[in-house]
């Protein structure tokens, strides 16, 4: 992967706050004798927020809402480096935003395909659910070939689904290209978490480990009621977990694809038969 330069925007329930753009545009105001790490950063009044990639003067920034706002809003406290880890979440999408524009864009625009895909037919929520089962038992397999044969199952599951279902091509596209969207996403999130909390010359006072109730509460939607899930929340769960079971199967999978062409199901596909090959020869 690529390196990248991303602004952030903090916004709570008044102003959005940026840092690491040196020229943002109209409407911002540079904070006078303050600096945020020995950076300026610039204010505005806040104005239809959001948590995401945001497209500023020429640039692509990630937008999250404050921790104290959050904690304001929501039923539970989130600790500061759960918030850290929703932060880099949308700075990935800032980076999906850099690298494959194209790809961004047409992702984006799967959501009009939403409202009509069949979220509540029961043979279709049964299916999806069959498919969450065999993604977190391939994740769970107690051996490489375990959880090959887990993989492949599921991947002949979604085929099958698809089938029976007769799924139009516009929703196939909101399923792939979603995956893509915020299951990378959430993957980003939990490996930059992981990878941060084993990290040397971290802040003293912040746990950047992935928060385990959230953590919990994600296996048990994927592994059980991936098919209950609305919106898509299930393809943050479903993509995340094909990622994870790629780093499983093959830990140089991302030097084989590039960001803009990557199909997480076509990678995997292509994964478990490269490795079937090498197990009959074997």
């Amino acid at each position: 992967m690529e390196k990248a330069k991303i602004p952030i925007i903090l916004y709570d329930e008044a102003s959005e706050f940026l840092v690491g753009l040196a020229d943002p545009g109209p409407g911002w105001t540079a904070v006078g004798c303050d600096a945020f790490e020995g950076l300026p950063y610039f204010r505005r009044p806040a104005s239809r927020s959001q948590a995401f990639a945001v497209r500023l003067n020429g640039a692509w920034a990630a937008s999250m809402r404050t921790l104290g706002s959050m904690n304001r809003q929501g039923p539970m406290k989130l600790a500061t480096g759960f918030h850290l880890a929703l932060i880099l979440h949308e700075m990935f999408h800032a980076f999906q935003a850099i690298q494959a524009q194209e790809r961004f864009e047409r992702a984006l625009g799967v959501y009009a395909a939403e409202a009509s895909y069949p979220f509540e037919d029961p043979d279709f929520v049964d299916a999806w659910k069959r498919e969450g089962a065999l993604l977190a038992a391939a994740l769970n397999a107690p051996d490489e070939a375990g959880a090959r044969r887990s993989a492949g199952d599921f991947l002949e599951a979604r085929r099958l689904r698809r089938l029976r279902s007769s799924l139009k091509p516009d929703h196939l596209a909101f399923e792939m290209e979603l995956e893509w969207l915020e299951g990378l996403g959430k993957y980003a999130e939990g490996r930059f978490s992981e990878l941060a909390a084993t990290a040397a010359g971290g802040p003293d006072d912040v746990s950047l480990a992935p928060a385990d109730p959230f953590k919990r509460m994600d296996a048990a939607r994927l592994g059980t009621q991936l098919g209950r899930q609305k919106g898509d929340l299930r393809f943050y769960l479903s993509g995340s977990a094909q990622a994870r079971l790629l780093d499983r199967l093959d830990p140089g999978w991302k030097r084989e694809f590039s960001l803009a062409e990557l199909y997480l199901e076509d990678a995997l596909r292509a994964v478990v038969m490269r490795q079937a090959k090498v197990g009959r020869r074997g």
